[in-house]
């Protein structure tokens, strides 16, 4: 939505906000004052869906001036250093530790902090010397990037190898108990010893990270690719250029039949999404020049080709319950096979438009924009009737074998990223390999990305994304926090009731 200019007095005396939230947040408001009909060509059409609501832009702005989601090929500064910033390649793993640090300052995205920082453990293998001393620069490291980048959409991966950096970030992460950066292990179980994933269960459990990302899945999908942000499978060296989300448990609103929606007012709402990101898509490469100007793209990091965009959504389950409620069912989308009949046919209906669709400077991923299951948000009281993704509601759920049973062939539409999350009881710190089972299941059904963790610790992932549930209780208090996710983190709980996931005992 455009932005008033009350919005930036709001922002400026804020007492719950930090002096950098502020700044974030009148720059975006800045963003929003202009009028996206006269700077990017939106249509009376396009401009009603996002007035209405149908239609989420997540704030990006209309004059964007950078893509949403960067993702360097952080081997470049190992193999040439970084002329810009005066960094020679690094010797040994303080000089490439201190590199990475002074180049994330410099990495923008649409939170102006890094989604990406790096395959850690294959960036700092070649120079593990002393697994001591080591293991103290890299705890070290991990803290500095939490402190510095408080923003939980900051994400790191590993594997599907194991290394020795692999194991000591895993302690570390377990020791630190900190939001970021978020992580997700590549899991090939082909690849990966079963040693290692098992570690990796233990602190996915313990802090809710890393979660796991079926690799050969988006290996296949989307080719060379990194886990960003919050579960965005991008390709490497490139990113997203923007993501904006229908909001289906807004569109479904006073339709009259599922014929209705279908065939009549998604296409309508759809497609007018589809032109919406061309243009957006536009304005970034041949008006912002970011592309023309960013050292990122000069000295090898990035490079335009290998962007694409993301096409998102919301709401599938208040949807789905919308249409049952209307042919007189007293079911519930999760545990309806109906309803899963109806869930398919709408996300069938955005993806033969997505797919049908040539978008612009998309050669990556063949002209065609990626569907992305998006994790939902607090931005508006819209959101309330939108839960995220094509997620169960929390309160819902069926049983665990079940569950994985009904979302996996969801998982199949969204290429560029979703995933399901489980809450396990204490108990299962002694069943690490039933974790891990439960893990090569899913894959097996073929699911994309899991994230399990323990239902009664402080640290949880709220959607894509981790925070403290102590913080997160701050924001909604109205004190200033670190991380504005701690905000989102108590928003989007306040919705959907994150915090109070199906606790997973004994099967269930």
């Amino acid at each position: 939505m455009r932005s008033k200019m009350s919005d930036i007095i709001d922002i400026a005396t804020s007492k719950s906000m930090t002096y950098q939230q502020k700044l974030f947040s009148l720059a975006n408001a800045a963003e929003r004052l202009v009028d996206p009909q006269e700077i990017l060509g939106y249509t009376e059409t396009e401009m009603m869906y996002i007035e209405n609501e149908m239609i989420c832009d997540l704030n990006e702005g209309y004059a964007p001036y950078r893509p949403r989601y960067i993702v360097p090929d952080y081997y470049v500064l190992i193999e040439k250093g970084c002329e810009f910033l005066d960094l020679r390649p690094p010797v040994d793993l303080d000089e490439l530790l201190d590199s990475l640090l002074i180049l994330y300052r410099h990495v923008p995205s649409i939170t102006s902090f890094p989604v990406y920082i790096g395959d850690l453990d294959k960036l700092m293998e070649p120079f593990i010397i002393d697994l001591e001393k080591d293991y103290i620069k890299i705890k070290r490291f991990l803290n500095h990037v939490d402190k510095s980048i408080p923003d939980s959409f900051c994400h790191a991966d590993i594997g599907p190898e194991q290394t020795r950096a692999g194991e000591l970030i895993l302690k570390a992460i377990i020791e630190l108990q900190n939001p970021t950066p978020n992580m997700t292990i590549r899991y090939d179980k082909d690849i990966t010893p079963r040693d290692f994933a098992l570690k990796a269960a233990e602190a996915c459990l313990r802090v809710s990270k890393p979660s796991f990302s079926n690799d050969k899945k988006y290996c296949k999908d989307v080719g060379e690719h990194r886990l960003v942000s919050c579960y965005n499978a991008l390709p490497h060296g490139g990113g997203a250029y923007t993501l904006p989300r229908l909001r289906l448990g807004t569109i479904v609103k006073g339709i009259k039949s599922l014929d209705e929606l279908l065939n009549d007012k998604l296409p309508k709402v759809t497609k007018a999404m589809a032109t919406m990101i061309d243009k957006r898509i536009r304005f970034i490469v041949e008006e912002s020049n970011f592309f023309q100007t960013s050292f990122l793209v000069k000295e090898g990091y990035l490079k335009r080709e290998n962007f694409s965009a993301m096409f998102g959504m919301v709401g599938l389950a208040n949807a789905v319950n919308y249409i049952l409620e209307l042919e007189g069912l007293d079911e519930k989308y999760g545990t309806s096979k109906r309803g899963d009949e109806i869930g398919h046919l709408i996300m069938r209906v955005i993806e033969d438009i997505a797919n049908s669709h040539e978008g612009v400077y998309c050669e990556r991923t063949n002209d065609r924009y990626l569907l992305h299951a998006q994790v939902g948000a607090s931005s508006s009281e819209e959101d309330l009737c939108n839960n995220p993704a094509h997620r169960v509601i929390v309160g819902e759920e069926p049983i665990l074998p079940l569950h994985i049973k009904q979302a996996a062939p969801f998982h199949e539409y969204f290429k560029s990223g979703t995933g399901d999350l489980f809450a396990l009881d204490q108990t299962y710190l002694g069943k690490l390999d039933a974790v891990l089972d439960i893990i090569d299941g899913a894959f097996a059904s073929g699911a994309r990305y899991i994230t399990t963790y323990l239902h009664n610790t402080d640290l949880i992932r709220v959607t894509g994304y981790l925070v403290k549930k102590s913080e997160a209780k701050k924001a909604g208090e109205g004190q200033a926090v670190l991380r504005d996710t701690d905000i989102f983190g108590y928003g989007t709980n306040k919705n959907a009731h994150v915090f109070e996931r199906r606790l997973r005992k004994d099967g269930e």
